[in-house]
């Protein structure tokens, strides 16, 4: 017994990667199962494991960053929110889960995968079960697209293999190459584990600026005629969001990942309207710890573009590049504070 203790406090030093070296050395009748135990359970207790504690999967988490930190956007807020309960709910989920965002740059896509990532996994974003995919960088040539689908394969099947519960997430969808997305048509659809690997526990998020354009008329259209924002819902968006998909340029365009219907909810972002590019201002300032004056907004608001005409009610870029304005005006501010006392 002393040997195990041992090898298992040796097991604690090898924190990079190294495996640990306890399945290796014979262990006498009466210690082995203990001695498998012992070292699954100081494994990932040290490294990244798939299971509960890495892979938690809080959704009262999410729920609390939706809330406080997502503005204007109470359509995307419902429907991610219940479909990845509804998802984590079935222990036995007939196919994988797959969403796909929609909206113009900086409403909030991107920033609500990394809350889907805070609340599913303890290491967030940095976390070996989060896999990110760029269309413009990592696929950005036409020619190769066969060679992509066979990287992008391969990668997923391997990942698939070391955690069932990872989530895949594609972002500049318009970029990607025509065509290299079908590749995934047999992994989203309904299937049966094969060979021990569940692959319906998988999530997959599809980020896109297609369907922008659809989704403003529509919102234009129903604000002139009286309905309010707060009453909206994703049928007011869906089809018009994926048959805009389909037809635009890009990595979905005619793509069989939205024929074959594999994909389970079109989620809108709507265009952010100055009151919530306000509340985006005020929480970039709060998370630099400062409060600030009606002034330091007003001067940040300076920034803000909006369309379309002739009634001008949308940022164009919604909270996009507002950070960085907020992060030089505190720096000025607390430069010329240092200054003032000197």
């Amino acid at each position: 017994m002393k040997i195990i203790i041992l090898l298992l406090n040796l097991c604690i030093l090898l924190i990079h990667g190294v495996e640990c070296i306890l399945p290796l050395i014979p262990i006498g009748v009466g210690f082995t199962g203990a001695g498998i135990a012992g070292y699954s359970y100081l494994k990932c207790r040290i490294f990244e494991c798939c299971d509960e504690k890495s892979v938690p999967a809080d959704l009262t988490l999410l729920n609390k960053l939706l809330t406080e930190q997502l503005y204007g956007q109470q359509i995307a807020h419902e429907t991610v929110l219940n479909a990845l309960r509804g998802h984590f709910h079935n222990h036995e989920p007939p196919k994988p889960l797959a969403l796909s965002f929609h909206g113009l740059s900086g409403s909030g896509k991107n920033y609500v995968v990394s809350m889907i990532a805070k609340a599913l996994y303890q290491k967030g974003e940095q976390s070996e079960h989060y896999h990110f995919f760029n269309g413009r960088i990592d696929f950005p040539l036409e020619r190769k697209v066969q060679e992509y689908r066979e990287q992008l394969l391969q990668h997923i099947t391997e990942a698939l293999n070391k955690c069932d519960k990872s989530l895949f997430v594609f972002d500049e969808v318009d970029k990607m190459p025509e065509g290299l997305l079908n590749v995934l048509v047999p992994l989203l659809d309904y299937q049966t584990t094969r060979k021990g690997v569940n692959r319906n526990k998988a999530i997959y998020v599809f980020l896109s600026n297609t369907g922008s354009v659809q989704i403003v008329k529509r919102l234009l259209e129903l604000w002139e005629a009286g309905k309010r924002r707060e009453s909206m819902t994703l049928q007011d968006f869906e089809n018009l969001i994926a048959i805009g998909a389909f037809n635009e340029r890009g990595g979905f365009h005619k793509s069989d990942t939205i024929e074959t219907s594999v994909i389970d909810h079109y989620v809108p972002f709507l265009p952010l309207e100055e009151v919530h590019v306000i509340r985006c201002v005020e929480f970039a300032f709060k998370k630099r710890g400062v409060t600030p004056t009606s002034e330091m907004v007003d001067e940040i608001m300076t920034h803000v573009t909006y369309g379309p005409e002739p009634h001008k009610l949308y940022s164009k870029a919604g909270c996009k590049r507002l950070e960085q304005k907020v992060a030089s005006l505190v720096y000025r501010k607390k430069k010329r504070e240092v200054e003032t006392k000197v």
